[in-house]
């Protein structure tokens, strides 16, 4: 069986890094893009069959990831997370059916929201 392809959108070189390496241990195949362009780029090369974006990318917004990835896979799994527990952002986030998680994520939980 093919390993599941997960995009992760993370302007922070670290929690990028940490976030890739527990889902790569865990069995998942990992795309890393720090910057939006980036992430769009990638989406349009291959849809992955789930996208981990944070809220806060430089100019841009995750969300407006999350709209590009509903758009070409409206059943993916999608995680949004965020070191701002903003209600208006939250609401958005889970009716584009994503997960919602405030930072600091707990690393250790992430696969299961893939699995």
């Amino acid at each position: 069986m093919k390993p599941r392809r997960i995009l992760i959108l993370e302007d922070e070189e670290s929690s990028a890094s940490l976030y890739a390496g527990v889902l790569r241990q865990a069995g998942f195949e990992v795309v890393v893009c720090e910057s939006f362009p980036d992430a769009r780029a990638c989406l349009k090369g291959g849809v992955p069959d789930g996208l981990l974006t944070d809220v806060r990318v430089g100019e841009y917004n995750g969300l407006q990831l999350v709209y590009l990835f509903r758009e070409l896979s409206p059943h993916g799994t999608v995680v949004v997370a965020t070191g701002h527990d903003d209600r208006t952002i939250r609401n958005e986030a889970e009716r584009l059916g994503a997960t919602f998680i405030v930072k600091p994520v707990d690393v250790h939980s992430l696969p299961r929201y893939f699995a």
